[in-house]
């Protein structure tokens, strides 16, 4: 062994909590969860870490635990107070409704399961200094965290991040813990030190998706429009508080899901409960609150005897006025919901489909098949208002060859290609010209994380930003070298195109690229360039409850088969006909990938 870490060693904050500092890297006086560090060994081999853990020998004296969100509400054990959103008068609409039913929705957690489990290496440098690789979608905090917990500037840390081997939130703020341990080892030892959590720890010590329990009153007429929705959520946040109080938010934000509700009272608690503590995880609360609405749509459904599927098309956003404004007061805008629905049915069958699933229902007792369809309304955007920017630095070489730096993190859901032809496009080179770099806090600070389904829209915009002012240095430059080719043209006409420039209207003759960034540094023309994006008119008043939380509103709707097998619970997927409204795709190929894996 070379050294056995605790508490004590640490020089500075024993935190690695990203919002309350509630989260001690290594536990002190307290373990609050079966599985929490206590000491960290290092060694040669993983085999001699081990054998050294083995020896630690902890005095544990046991403590009454809370396990579970009803056990939560029991003891009154909270790391929040409520947060409410309002809209209409709920308690009269829900007196005045014709018909009204209450009830409870409880769901449970979900592993991330990404392919590689927490991982991180230091290196500790010359002047005090620390280099880090971690596997996290958050490089700019992890820098933060191990900063913090060694008691230095954010300038002595310098993150980089590899492609990860997946995420899907479970890297995003909870990398930091390995990262730092890495850090604070070769602090120690004055050597490289490189951590992977197998896989049943990454399991033991990392957290899921939140559980949430839904109370509800609900109030409706004989058609199965809803009148008035009072739904009071708690989500199960585990031993400290990570992210989970913007994930109950972002739960309340989407309690409406696709459908327009005139009156409503939400609230949303975070439990602290005595398990792993719960953090992002893929839609960050959203699919949470879907699926509560989701549930009270279906038993709208039952106790009004009508389909559920014209249930939910009544209740629909309708694309204009009021109905076309959630319960937080923002406008959808242009609202395709409708069109979309239509057009999903029309081209799944549905209806043929239905008889036929109803027909094969009657005649096999056993074996039951089922089909819906159901849409959804996500809001793009952190509602934490100053994530919403970015950075990017694209350097340009003599030979016309491209270095693109920017603040996101690949994780395998295809940032890097999208990225790699925002830059094709603005620059007009082929893919061989780009070399896409691993994210670096030294050459993108301060970013956000990859994460809210903003990767693209921020860091995208950052980059051809960057790519945009570039053009501009070398439009007088290329202007130039096309007059002495005989095409007199001034650096507005230049156009990038093919690997070269030529003048607007005459792609002949094409000066090529290289020869434009020769010339550019002859003339002393710096051929670096930094580009920053923020999303523009959004803004969150959180102690008000008011404002844009988001850019836009990404929707889609989904037309599913099922079969189960009544004596033995099996099941299949015999079809599904998803119709997504991505805008303006970057790439049909990653983006269908991505709603096909989104589904699954």
């Amino acid at each position: 062994m070379a050294a056995v870490l605790l508490a004590e060693d640490v020089p500075g904050q024993n935190n690695t909590g990203p919002v309350r500092h509630d989260e001690p890297l290594l536990a002190a006086d307290e373990v609050c969860f079966h599985g929490q560090v206590v000491a960290a060994v290092i060694g040669e081999t993983a085999a001699a870490c081990r054998a050294g853990a083995a020896l630690v020998e902890v005095e544990y004296e046991p403590l009454p635990p809370v396990v579970g969100l009803r056990a939560a509400l029991a003891a009154g054990s909270f790391h929040t107070e409520p947060f409410r959103l309002r809209c209409g008068d709920c308690g009269a609409a829900l007196a005045a409704a014709p018909l009204r039913f209450a009830g409870e929705f409880e769901l449970g957690g979900q592993e991330h399961f990404y392919l590689e489990t927490q991982a991180a290496w230091a290196e500790p440098e010359e002047d005090g200094a620390v280099t880090i690789r971690s596997s996290t979608q958050h490089p700019s905090e992890v820098q933060a965290i191990v900063a913090e917990v060694l008691g230095v500037a954010r300038h002595q840390v310098v993150v980089h991040v590899p492609r990860m081997g997946g995420g899907f939130g479970g890297k995003e703020s909870q990398a930091s813990a390995c990262a730092a341990l890495v850090a604070l080892a070769a602090r120690k030892t004055g050597r490289g030190v490189r951590l992977q959590l197998d896989r049943d720890v990454d399991l033991r010590l990392t957290g899921k998706r939140h559980p949430f329990l839904a109370r509800f009153e609900v109030g409706h007429d004989a058609e199965g429009r809803i009148a008035a929705a009072k739904v009071d959520l708690v989500s199960d946040g585990g031993w400290s508080l990570d992210l989970s109080t913007a994930i109950c938010d972002r739960a309340l934000f989407h309690l409406d899901n696709a459908y327009y509700l005139p009156a409503v009272e939400f609230s949303g608690r975070v439990a602290r409960t005595n398990t792993t503590s719960h953090t992002a995880f893929r839609g960050f609360g959203g699919p949470q609150g879907m699926l509560v609405i989701e549930e009270i749509i279906d038993r709208v459904a039952r106790r009004t005897g009508l389909a559920p599927e014209v249930v939910r098309a009544r209740n629909l956003y309708h694309g204009s006025g009021e109905t076309n404004r959630t319960h937080h007061g923002q406008d959808i805008g242009d609202n395709r919901l409708g069109e979309m629905w239509r057009s999903a049915l029309a081209g799944s069958g549905f209806a043929e489909r239905r008889a036929a699933v109803d027909a094969w229902n009657r005649a096999h007792p056993h074996v039951k098949r089922g089909l819906a369809v159901t849409p959804v309304k996500f809001g793009i955007s952190f509602t934490l208002t100053h994530y919403n920017q970015a950075g990017a630095l694209v350097h340009l070489f003599q030979d016309g060859s491209v270095q693109v730096n920017h603040g996101g993190t690949e994780m395998g859901q295809g940032l890097h290609t999208k990225i790699l032809g925002v830059a094709m496009r603005e620059l007009g080179l082929p893919a061989e010209a780009f070399r896409l770099m691993p994210t670096a806090t030294d050459k993108v600070p301060n970013t956000s994380a990859t994460a809210a389904s903003s990767g693209s829209d921020l860091n995208g915009a950052a980059v051809a930003a960057a790519c945009a002012e570039l053009r501009r240095r070398l439009a007088p430059v290329a202007a130039r070298l096309l007059s002495a080719e005989g095409v007199e043209t001034t650096p507005e006409e230049v156009c990038f195109a093919r690997g070269g420039v030529h003048a607007r209207g005459r792609p002949a003759p094409l000066v090529p690229f290289p020869r434009v960034c020769q010339r550019a540094y002859v003339e002393r023309i710096s051929l670096s360039a930094t580009g920053y994006h923020r999303t523009g008119d959004i803004h969150w008043d959180r102690a008000r409850g008011a404002g844009r939380p988001f850019k836009y509103f990404a929707g889609g709707v989904a037309v599913s088969e099922v079969e189960v097998d009544g004596f033995t619970g099996m099941h299949r997927v015999r079809r599904v006909d998803i119709l997504h409204d991505v805008g303006d795709s970057l790439n049909p190929g990653i983006d269908r990938g991505q709603i096909e894996g989104g589904f699954v």
